[in-house]
């Protein structure tokens, strides 16, 4: 009787069916965790940013109502005052080091709709870019500068950021003053 080397080819079959199993179990958790570390990115950018505006509030008194005209821009680190704006966060969706225009600028109607965090509020937005903000400012009645600012961040469906309570209501992730 001849002696038998190596494996049959059902047997091969068999173990890599198993091994397909395994690894499209696992193919979903990665997504997830993935997109759970691009939205931990966008929040640190919107910390980045929050430290510019408040950085911004501290040298001139007020806050601006945008990146461009009052100089937000300049205050981010290697800016020059209406020279050369300084480094924006990278966006974590594209790679790439943001600009002003990935700073969406609105105005709010109320002082406590900067800080609303709940679902369906003025913070809850669809349709903007992936890893883009919005920098929203409420002007008071009279004022020509806004006395409150909230800024959202958008994950990768162009969503608000957003996490749950435990009664399993939703929370925006807003940054405000």
């Amino acid at each position: 009787m001849k002696k038998r080397e190596g494996f049959t080819l059902l047997e091969l079959m068999v173990v890599i069916f198993i091994l397909g199993v395994l690894v499209s179990m696992q193919v979903p958790n990665f997504g997830l965790i993935r997109e759970r570390a691009r939205q931990t990115a966008v929040k640190a950018n919107m910390r980045y940013v929050q430290v510019a505006i408040e950085t911004f509030f501290l040298e001139r008194g007020y806050y601006a109502d945008d990146f461009y005209e009052d100089g937000y821009g300049y205050i981010f680190p290697g800016g020059v005052y209406e020279q050369k704006l300084g480094r924006f966060p990278t966006n974590p969706y594209t790679g790439q080091e943001m600009t002003p225009e990935d700073f969406n600028e609105e105005d709010y109607d109320s002082k406590e709709e900067c800080s609303d965090t709940r679902e369906n509020g003025p913070n809850d937005l669809w349709g903007y870019d992936p890893g883009q903000m919005r920098y929203g400012a409420y002007y008071p009645t009279g004022m020509s500068e806004p006395s409150n600012w909230g800024l959202v961040g958008f994950n990768g469906a162009g969503v608000s950021i957003r996490s749950w309570t435990p009664d399993g209501e939703v929370v925006i992730f807003v940054l405000h003053n």
